[in-house]
């Protein structure tokens, strides 16, 4: 009977994990200078200034939201997970300029796809910061979720770490 019991506690207590959608320098929230994703009220995560300009999928799942200014994806994981990519800050305001969805709502992905991508020149041409943002988005469902001690990642690294 304690054997059950413990295949069962692992089984709860595993981690799952978000590969990091973009290379780059790996920051806290709390550095941006907004109130929405700084104070986390969208859920927990943290910020990747990128290296290049592409965005590309953390994980199996599927595409949940396209905004129609092209500046922000949000996927679901096969486990649950659900995540806001967003890149830049007010960057609404450019309408859909210099960015350039590869995907649609809807459609599953598979990790290291490529989602969407983006100009940093425009972005930054245009006065905004060219920031990735990740959110996990149903914080709340989850025992902790965890952003890597890296300064720098990949794409693909482990960016956060979430406890079932």
């Amino acid at each position: 009977m304690r054997i059950f019991k413990d295949v069962f506690k692992k089984k709860e207590n595993e981690a799952m994990t978000v590969s990091a959608p973009a290379a780059g320098y790996v920051k806290p929230l709390e550095g941006l200078k907004d109130g929405v994703f700084s104070e986390r009220l969208l859920g927990e995560g943290c910020v990747i200034s990128p290296m290049e300009e592409t965005i590309y999928a953390p994980f199996d799942g599927r595409v949940v939201l396209v905004t129609e200014t092209k500046h922000a994806i949000g996927l679901i994981s096969n486990d649950g997970i659900e995540l806001l990519i967003h890149v830049g800050l007010d960057t609404v305001m450019m309408a859909g300029e210099g960015f350039n969805m590869m995907v649609e709502k809807g459609e599953s992905v598979r990790q290291g796809d490529s989602l969407m991508s983006f100009s940093t020149a425009k972005i930054k041409a245009a006065g905004y910061l060219d920031d990735v943002i990740v959110i996990v988005s149903n914080t709340k469902c989850f025992q902790g979720v965890a952003c890597t001690q890296k300064e720098v990642v990949e794409a693909s690294d482990e960016l956060i770490r979430i406890m079932k």
